[in-house]
Parts: C-alpha cells; sequence; structure tokens
C-alpha cells in the first residue's frame, strides 16, 4: 500500500537533535507515511543514526549524498515521494504527535489546496537574543478559509515545514527548488501558491521550530550581510520570474511579483551600512532582473516606483530612507530605556509598555 504522506527531511550535521525528530515523526497518530531523510553529506553521526532508524521502521527511506544544500536535497525527496500529499521537516525541528492526522484531515475535509498550521518557536541556546520579530514571523495572523488571490498572498509566510502540499499540483506545475541558493525554500512556497488557489489555516501549535545561531535558517535569515546570501535573494527571484513565464502564471500574479521582488530588496537595502554597499546590491538587482524586466506590464503600484528607480539608476530615494533609520536607531534606543525602566520600577501602564515592544 502505498503512504498517503511524504515527509522529506534534509539532514545536516543535527546528530544532537536528530532522535528527536524522527522519533516525533514515527509515533504520529496518523500511520501510513513516509519518512524520505537525505543526509546532505553530514560530517557529524547523523547518517549512522538514520541507518538505524530505518532498520528499525521500515517506513523510513535513507538517501545519502555529497553535501550539495538543502535544495538538493528536498528535491532528491521529492523525485523519491510516494504519498499523494507532501511535508517538510527541519533534522532539528519535531512534530507534534498529531500533526499528519490534523493536517491531513483538514486539507482533504475542507478541499483545499494547502493548509498551513501554527508552530511553537523554541530557543536552543541560553545565550541567543530571541527577538519579537524571531517570533512574530511564524504567528499565524489569519485562520479559516481563505483564497489564494492578491493580496492574501503576501500574508502567508515561506517556510516549509508548518504547509501540507498536493503533490499532483507540485508535478502539474514542476515547482522545485533552485539548487546551490539561499532561500530555496521561499521560492518553493511561492511557486506553489502561485499554483494555487485554496487554503485553509489552524490555529493549532503542531510543529515545534528550533532557533540555533548555526541552523541553516538562522544563517541565513539573520546574517544577511553574507554577499551571495544577498544576491540570492535576487537570483532565486529571477528563477521564480522565469517558473511563472513556463507555466503561463505571470499575468495572473504580475502585482504579487512586483511586491514580493520590492520588499526582499528594501529589506536588504535596510541592513546595509554604508552608500557604496548599497549601490553594489542595487547595481546586481538591475543586472540580474531589472535591467530585462519590462516593467510597463506590471500595475502601476507603489512597489513598482522603486523597481523603477533602480532600473533607472535613481538611487537617490534608498539613501534617504538608509539615513533616516541611522538617525532613529539612538532615538529609539534611548525610547526603549526610558519606557523599560519605567514598566519595571514604577509600574508604569501597561498600554505604554506595548508602544516599547512595538519598537
Amino acid at each position: 500500500m502505498s503512504p498517503v504522506i511524504s515527509i522529506i527531511v534534509p539532514v545536516f550535521n543535527c546528530d544532537s537533535f536528530l532522535e528527536k525528530s524522527i522519533t516525533s515523526l514515527i509515533n504520529q497518530t496518523f500511520e501510513n507515511i513516509e519518512i524520505i531523510c537525505i543526509n546532505d553529506g553530514s560530517k557529524d553521526n547523523s547518517l549512522a543514526i538514520l541507518n538505524d532508524f530505518s532498520q528499525k521502521d521500515k517506513r523510513i527511506i535513507v538517501i545519502d549524498q555529497k553535501n550539495s544544500g538543502p535544495a538538493e536535497a528536498r528535491n532528491k525527496g521529492l523525485k523519491k515521494a510516494r504519498g499523494e500529499y507532501i511535508m517538510f521537516c527541519d533534522g532539528d525541528d519535531w512534530y507534534e504527535p498529531t500533526m499528519c492526522e490534523k493536517m491531513l484531515e483538514t486539507i482533504r475535509s475542507k478541499s483545499v489546496d494547502l493548509v498551513i498550521c501554527s508552530c511553537n518557536v523554541v530557543k536552543d541556546e541560553q545565550t541567543y537574543n530571541l527577538r519579537d520579530s524571531d517570533i512574530d514571523y511564524h504567528k499565524l495572523t489569519y485562520y479559516g478559509l481563505h483564497s489564494l488571490t492578491y493580496p492574501f498572498k503576501t500574508r502567508v509566510n515561506s517556510v516549509l515545514w508548518n504547509k501540507i502540499f498536493k503533490k499532483s499540483i507540485i508535478e502539474q506545475y514542476n515547482i522545485d527548488f533552485p539548487s546551490g541558493y539561499y532561500h530555496d525554500d521561499m521560492v518553493f512556497v511561492l511557486q506553489y501558491l502561485c499554483c494555487s488557489k485554496t487554503i485553509y489555516a489552524i490555529d493549532i501549535h503542531l510543529y515545534n521550530y528550533l532557533l540555533r545561531s548555526n541552523s541553516i535558517m538562522h544563517q541565513t535569515y539573520f546574517s544577511p550581510k553574507d554577499r551571495k546570501k544577498m544576491f540570492d535573494t535576487i537570483d532565486v527571484m529571477k528563477y521564480f520570474l522565469i517558473k511563472l513565464s513556463d507555466n503561463n502564471l505571470l499575468n495572473d500574479n504580475k502585482a504579487y511579483f512586483i511586491v514580493i521582488l520590492s520588499g526582499l530588496i528594501k529589506w536588504i537595502v535596510s541592513i546595509l551600512s554604508s552608500k557604496e554597499e548599497i549601490n553594489f546590491f542595487l547595481d546586481y538587482c538591475n543586472e540580474t532582473i531589472l535591467f530585462d524586466l519590462d516593467l510597463d506590464y506590471f500595475p502601476d503600484i507603489e512597489n513598482k516606483s522603486h523597481l523603477l528607480n533602480i532600473k533607472n539608476k535613481y538611487y537617490q530615494p534608498f539613501y534617504q530612507e538608509d539615513n533616516k533609520k541611522k538617525r532613529n536607531k539612538p532615538v529609539k534606543k534611548f525610547i526603549k530605556k526610558v519606557l523599560t525602566f519605567s514598566f519595571s520600577y514604577f509600574l508604569f501602564p501597561y498600554y505604554i509598555y506595548k508602544i516599547y515592544k512595538r519598537m
């Protein structure tokens, strides 16, 4: 009998967490699953742990590859998958016991293309500075049934592991991960959203996401000044554009593409520390994607004006935003200190403290 759900687990040097992760999968209340673990050239005991589990549970399939990155690992998992539905788990995270059952029940009973659930964000290291934004990004701000129209698609986060996907949609539109780039998971989700019509969000915390400083996720999003990570953001958006065109989906997703591209560029610019870095990055945006992009084809929305400025090499607005950010930073730090002191020692009203929390 073929499995109903294929769970794809890329594994790289996470032997300290792997046993807990795999145990959570084999103990799912819904048992008709396969667990495809791809060891991505780990140097620790990860492969030995996977092989030991596979001897005990025939639902576990182990693929060993030389280190090629998570995209290549996940693509191999997709090719191997036999399930009607696809789910993902990172090797240092873990499922709640009913995750597969609840996700499957929802996608079938609600007849939707995608289901998303809430998650628990767990801090691994005592020294890890867990910021509000770390948690807020993974919080669901909507529940129930929604059509995947623009602009609702912009509200769906781009992580893989809190979702269940239909394999039929993945195969029909040849959705995959661009190999060799950071942010490959983001582009997979963006592709899927553009090929889908409906989503259902359930307010149940079914996934446990471990925040640790040396995880792939942390290195990608919380150490963004690495030049490759910045450039890969633009490279994968070009890949996304090509996939939309190949599937004749660009016309229906013009506004969505412009908003995502503009938002990513502004995010990178916001963390750059000099005019020279901003120039270098915006020049790369121009050469890689904007030079050949006919912006007249896209709708006239605010985000488009940012891209027009870049294409015309008018970078001044980006310098102004950067300068504004730098001027406001010391003021915000001072206000935070004052409000924190007031709240802690004089029982300042709670709504004032909420102002501090939003800064």
